[in-house]
């Protein structure tokens, strides 16, 4: 089917050399098929959701025995009937049935009371801190994972690291936690973004387009205009090629929700099982930050967290890759204990988080909060959060935390052998 210059200037197939220029198709392309290298923690991933805004820990792993809890909460506070118990003490929000099943099997590690000394109630500075593993987060501009990315067992040996060492997964933009200083960290919103696709209005000239560029960055060798940008664009039809046919082998039986996590959940199960080599991902659901109307946001939310996750971890399964990947969460904060005039809570200090997977140590990590010893109307930390990073860094990947966060944090022995 022949197709017009107009279609053809039209269709976001035609920037595809913008892509290739990226850098990102070419490492996908080198990625694929790439053998597994080996060493300590060989074949492992890690994938990273933020529950952006400040998600209530309160509110998500829930201290139903303290007489305070609903004094301080008489709008916000969760009725037993509203959630699950862990045991006397704690009990997990209603909506993360699908984590109460995990915590029973022992597969999820609940880590309460996380955050660090002199807490900032800024979302911006408090993100910063959270992402570098730094309590002054702008002195180098480099994420944990970045540090973790580029980090060399032998300096007299550098490693080259994998092509595809690391994604950024969604829109928004790369998150600092991924900033490294050696690696160049892509971000990836869809595999139909890296792709050859024609107008919506004309689906039927995808083939006529992808022939039309083949010829014009001269796949079959013939002259067609400057060297540089010729062997951008071949790079990048053939990079995406290759990549679509990785991932063209996928299927799973497990049914995802739908929602904008799950979608990103699910391509990163077809990355793993395409096996490009990628080690660390990090996805984004936002909305936590609940000064108003909270109860429905946040059930909403954390049912996306947990379905989403529940169904990731099952397609992994059926996969043979369950043993292999571990999922943590963070937040930037909690919320304070006292609800605000608007059936919400405001920006506090220490908050929970989870670690998953088939390989966790499953388990209650940290202090029961006691709402009786408050610091200035918020929950104290308990845990530092570079404590969990500790952990994962060196029972996870097996790289020396010291190295990627400094001394002091020994870590909470959340991964079973």
């Amino acid at each position: 089917m022949g197709i017009t210059r107009r279609r053809f200037l039209g269709s976001s197939g035609a920037t595809l050399v913008a892509l290739g220029g990226s850098g990102l198709l070419p490492r996908m392309a080198a990625a694929l098929g790439a053998e597994d290298t080996g060493g300590p923690a060989s074949g492992r991933s890690l994938v990273v959701i933020q529950l952006a805004g400040g998600n209530d820990g309160l509110n998500t792993v829930v201290p139903y025995a303290d007489p305070h809890y609903p004094k301080l909460r008489p709008t916000v506070a969760l009725s037993e009937s509203e959630l699950l118990k862990l045991d006397e003490r704690l009990g997990l929000h209603a909506a993360l049935a699908p984590f109460r099943e995990r915590f029973a099997q022992g597969t999820l590690a609940v880590v309460g009371g996380v955050g660090y000394p002199n807490p900032d109630r800024s979302h911006f500075l408090s993100t910063a801190v959270w992402q570098t593993a730094r309590l002054d987060p702008y002195r180098e501009p480099t994420g944990w994972l970045g540090r973790a990315i580029d980090f060399q067992p032998d300096p007299r040996h550098p490693r080259e690291p994998a092509a595809l060492e690391a994604l950024g997964i969604g829109g928004g933009g790369l998150t600092p936690a991924l900033y490294a200083p050696r690696t160049p960290v892509p971000s990836l919103l869809s595999l139909d973004a890296f792709s050859v696709q024609p107008d919506r209005r004309y689906p039927a000239d995808a083939g006529a387009l992808r022939t039309a560029l083949g010829a014009m960055y001269g796949e079959n060798g013939e002259p067609a205009g400057a060297g540089f940008v010729r062997q951008v664009g071949r790079s990048a039809l053939r990079s995406s090629d290759e990549l679509r046919a990785a991932v063209a082998g996928y299927s799973s039986m497990v049914t995802y929700p739908k929602s904008g996590l799950s979608d990103q959940l699910r391509l990163i199960a077809q990355l793993l099982t395409a096996k490009v080599g990628t080690r660390i991902f990090h996805v984004t659901l936002g909305g936590f930050d609940t000064h108003a109307n909270q109860k429905p946001q946040q059930r909403n939310l954390l049912a996306q967290l947990a379905e989403g996750v529940s169904a990731f971890l099952e397609d992994l399964k059926a996969h043979g890759l369950d043993e292999r990947v571990a999922v943590l969460t963070y937040s930037e904060f909690g919320r304070r204990v006292q609800e605000n005039a608007s059936a919400g809570t405001d920006h506090g200090a220490a908050s929970s988080l989870f670690v998953v997977g088939a390989k966790v140590a499953g388990g209650l990590y940290g202090p029961a909060p006691d709402l009786s010893k408050l610091e200035g109307g918020d929950v104290p930390f308990a845990v530092d959060f570079r404590s969990v990073y500790a952990s994962v860094l060196r029972d996870w990947f097996k790289i020396p935390a010291e190295r990627i966060l400094g001394p002091n944090f020994a870590g909470l022995q959340l991964f079973r052998a």
